[in-house]
């Protein structure tokens, strides 16, 4: 009986150890092959809308999030994550193989209870080291913005831009209010201060200083917005641009590979997705960023460019050449 008693006591104690590793998963998108099925696996393990699943990072956390980004984008991926990231997020070198370039990748893995879902809604960055552009994509609404992470990720591989982010929520994950933009949760990455996807904008500001570079954002509207434009382009400022500006070249050069598209920009009174509230534009025009929350830009930079689009115009294969043309 004492030996029989013995085993089920070892057997229930590995059943339990099984149990704990089960529940402690990191979901590390280990079986993606390109950086596009990495951010499609990236979506469908990040909090949903209505998962009340958002964790504001602290200071401290922000702070290391931005030294790992500052040494990714120097063209380094071989270090040692601080101890206050490390528990919850990884960074490894991805092959992709279908250009057999190498990109570092940094991305929340923990789930802890075990439910596929990661625990916090942090994000993914990467950056090629290899790059020959130096723009920097972001898909700030996934889920929400159908399609704009994996078209924002195929834009940024295709193009051989420095960096890409992915927010690591749905926009709508978390039921608390925002206290930056309270039309907003704390979980919408283009309209809060306290999350990883604006700490990645602080650091490549900082990093880049004066140096020219570009940050993107693709951003989808449902068809029935705007209805007058089947893609909507501006700085994050309701100005009309000035002969010369660069989304006055990337729409040329949409229109001259789409000629039936419809393309507006501010001014024109056609649409009124201008991205005035959006912190990140707010910041790269000058905002300081301790007021980004609460007041709007007076003036653009040209660094912040804003892409909302129809359902039927995410195809990354229609701006590629477009991307490409713009920043040659």
């Amino acid at each position: 009986m004492r030996f029989e008693r013995s085993i089920w006591l070892l057997l229930g104690a590995g059943a339990l150890m099984a149990s704990r590793t089960a529940v402690a998963a990191d979901l590390t998108c280990s079986s993606s092959t390109t950086l596009e099925a990495l951010a499609a696996c990236v979506r469908d393990q990040m909090p949903d809308r209505d998962s009340g699943i958002f964790v504001v990072p602290s200071s401290t956390q922000m702070s290391a999030w931005r030294s790992v980004v500052r040494t990714m984008m120097g063209g380094r991926c071989d270090i040692a994550l601080p101890s206050s990231l490390s528990s919850f997020a990884r960074i490894r070198l991805v092959r992709d193989a279908s250009n057999g370039r190498r990109y570092c990748v940094l991305m929340e893995v923990a789930d802890r209870n075990g439910d596929g879902i990661v625990d916090r809604g942090l994000g993914t960055f990467i950056v090629d080291a290899a790059a020959q552009r130096e723009l920097f994509h972001a898909a700030a609404h996934p889920i929400a913005d159908t399609g704009t992470e994996t078209q924002a990720v195929t834009i940024f591989k295709e193009t051989r831009s420095r960096s890409f982010m992915i927010a690591g929520a749905h926009r709508d994950a978390s039921f608390v209010e925002s206290n930056c933009q309270s039309s907003s949760a704390i979980s919408d990455a283009a309209h809060n201060v306290a999350n990883m996807f604006h700490a990645t904008y602080l650091e490549l500001a900082a990093y880049y200083g004066s140096r020219p570079w570009w940050a993107i954002q693709w951003h989808g509207m449902a068809q029935s917005t705007c209805a007058a434009v089947d893609v909507h382009l501006s700085h994050g400022v309701d100005v009309t641009p000035v002969e010369g500006d660069r989304i006055l070249r990337l729409k040329n050069k949409l229109l001259a590979y789409e000629p039936a598209w419809r393309v507006g920009v501010p001014g024109g009174g056609v649409c009124s997705l201008n991205a005035t509230t959006n912190v990140q534009g707010r910041l790269l025009n000058g905002v300081p960023s301790y007021r980004v929350c609460g007041s709007p830009a007076a003036s653009y930079s040209g660094r912040f460019i804003h892409i909302e689009q129809d359902p039927a115009f995410r195809d990354p294969d229609s701006w590629i050449p477009v991307v490409m043309d713009t920043w040659p």
